[in-house]
């Protein structure tokens, strides 16, 4: 309906209305008329066909404040999401769907109502500190001096945790803009306040604060891990191995979490080079965390270890690889004796995923019986983490478990011929698509997509098992799920993940080129997604840059022999 269909209907008694009044409605459309009478917006309602019920749920809409738009987001049109990620300065907002806005304001709603509850509890504090500072005055009228030091020293110590505690809520005010920097400068300056109650304050603060960098990192990529890292090796730099060894040794502990977070996610040189860092804090760590006199923390710091030698191990090739991926599972091992099931049962399920993560691996690289063995021990370690991690009591961790279970199943399948091979495949797909009940794009996006590019690398197996239309289709599959995961994955937050995923969508298309009657375009869309792969598997990645270069020449030898376009 144009303006002027809708300005004649509007005006029946107008014969003009038409032209005349079009005018008016090209007002009411661009929000030049600030309070329109509501029988004229009723009776326009109407003519477009918009019922009571649809008037009613958009005039609940204008009344809600933006924190309760934050509650109600499913019922938000396009206009008012984006003026919420305004809010939150969430980038490239514009371009993303409604369905990812929503979830990304999903994540914020979460760290929002966190926040809220953090600032509504400051009164209390201010509150309790006039008592306080009563007191004192009620001591020194009785001329308790040491009554009123002590009352003075609690209220110097409290005001200076008040005013950091703000400083802290501002920081995460930054956060949850993407402010990362100004929250650092704030979390350093809210921790270098307490170096006037005592000289080691500020390194056990930087220590604390930290986390709710690394914890930004993790979910949305960015310099929050960087960030955490400076804070920590900040810390660091106060604590002595010989004075402070306990508290060395927790933030060396602390800053490989830092270091091999960054390292998995950075890609070359300089990931390997954060890996290596990890694992020389961890080694650290161990000086002062022996299995004798800090058990716990030793077994927790040798799973930390298993995982960055896992991921060093990943990313290296011949010897050298096997060699890190043996120290990887030899630590989880170590990690074992400490952690059971009957007396640390989540800590045991977890070092069992890990250890599941680098059997598996060493698995994949071993040929014969050696190999397979080694798979269906990391088939058996996830299982074992099923029997602590269940969906209802550990959802997070069930998830992690399934997906893992799903790579060495996958892997199995993949060696096994017949039918055998194609129920571990199955098994595979079931695994991961179970994960996918907790790891959901919104609430999980990283995780999401991880399992979305094993899927794909799963059902890619079955399609060329299957053959035919159902083979097809599953490859169909296979690649759907891969574009899904770079809806997350993107070459400048996820680099290796990004590449990884163009090497699995490089891969499937070959094989479709191999089962369909569109070749060349599929060989032609391989060869373009192993070139963006090679733009982070450089040769300072040597087992994924020799397994690129390989998969370029084998789309590259199929398109030559194709006859002439």
């Amino acid at each position: 309906m144009t303006q002027g269909d809708l300005a004649a209907a509007l005006f029946p008694n107008d014969d003009n209305a038409r032209h005349t009044r079009k005018g008016d409605i090209s007002k009411l459309e661009n929000g030049k008329v600030p309070n329109p009478q509501t029988r004229t917006v009723t009776d326009i309602a109407k003519i477009l066909g918009i019922s009571e019920q649809q008037i009613d749920e958009l005039r609940r809409q204008v009344q809600l404040s933006p924190s309760q738009q934050l509650d109600n987001l499913g019922v938000l049109d396009r206009d008012q999401l984006e003026l919420l990620a305004g809010r939150f300065e969430i980038d490239r907002a514009v371009a993303m769907t409604d369905m990812e806005l929503v979830q990304r304001l999903t994540l914020k709603a979460e760290e929002y109502r966190s926040y809220r509850e953090q600032v509504e509890a400051i009164d209390d504090r201010v509150a309790a500190l006039g008592n306080i500072k009563a007191a004192a005055r009620d001591a020194a009228d009785n001329l308790d001096f040491d009554a009123v030091e002590e009352l003075l020293r609690h209220v110097d110590l409290t005001e200076t945790e008040i005013a950091a505690e703000t400083k802290v809520l501002r920081a995460e005010n930054a956060l949850l803009r993407g402010r990362v920097e100004k929250a650092y400068t704030l979390l350093d300056t809210a921790a270098e306040s307490f170096r006037s109650v005592h000289a080691l304050l500020p390194a056990e603060k930087r220590n604390s604060f930290a986390i709710l960098l690394y914890n930004h990192g993790l979910r949305y990529g960015g310099t929050g891990l960087a960030l955490s890292e400076k804070m920590l090796c900040d810390a660091l730099s106060a604590f002595d191995e010989t004075n402070q060894p306990v508290d060395w040794a927790g933030t060396q502990n602390n800053l490989g979490l830092a270091l091999s977070n960054q390292g998995s996610r950075t890609g070359g040189a300089a990931g390997a080079e954060l890996l290596a860092q990890a694992v020389t804090a961890y080694r650290a760590a161990l000086r002062v965390y022996t299995e004798n006199r800090h058990p716990v923390n030793w077994a927790a710091t040798q799973n930390n270890l298993g995982i960055a030698l896992s991921d060093q191990g990943e990313r290296s090739s011949g010897a050298a690889g096997a060699e890190l991926l043996a120290q990887a599972v030899a630590a989880c091992r170590a990690a074992l004796r400490v952690r059971t099931e009957d007396r640390h049962p989540v800590q045991w399920a977890g070092t069992q995923n890990n250890l599941g993560t680098a059997l598996q691996e060493q698995g994949e690289r071993t040929s014969g019986v050696a190999g397979e063995d080694l798979l269906a021990q990391a088939v058996a370690a996830c299982r074992a983490a099923s029997r602590v991690y269940t969906e209802n009591r550990h959802p997070v961790d069930w998830a992690t478990t399934q997906n893992n279970l799903g790579n060495a199943l996958s892997n199995q399948g993949s060696r096994t011929g017949g039918a055998a091979g194609a129920e571990l495949l199955a098994q595979a797909v079931a695994a991961y698509r179970a994960a996918f009940r907790v790891r959901t794009e919104d609430r999980h996006p990283v995780q999401w997509a991880t399992t979305q590019n094993n899927l794909g690398t799963a059902l890619s197996d079955q399609g060329e098992r299957t053959g035919g239309v159902a083979g097809a289709e599953l490859l169909a599959q296979a690649v759907t799920a891969c574009r899904a995961a770079l809806r997350v994955y993107s070459e400048d937050q996820h680099p290796v993940q990004w590449a990884m995923t163009q090497f699995n969508l490089a891969d499937l298309h070959l094989a479709k080129a191999d089962m369909g009657d569109t070749a060349r375009a599929d060989l032609e869309q391989a060869l373009a997604h192993i070139r963006l792969s090679l733009r982070v598997f450089i040769p300072s990645m040597p087992q994924d840059h020799q397994d690129a270069l390989a998969l370029r020449a084998k789309i590259q030898s199929a398109l030559d022999a194709l006859p002439p376009a």
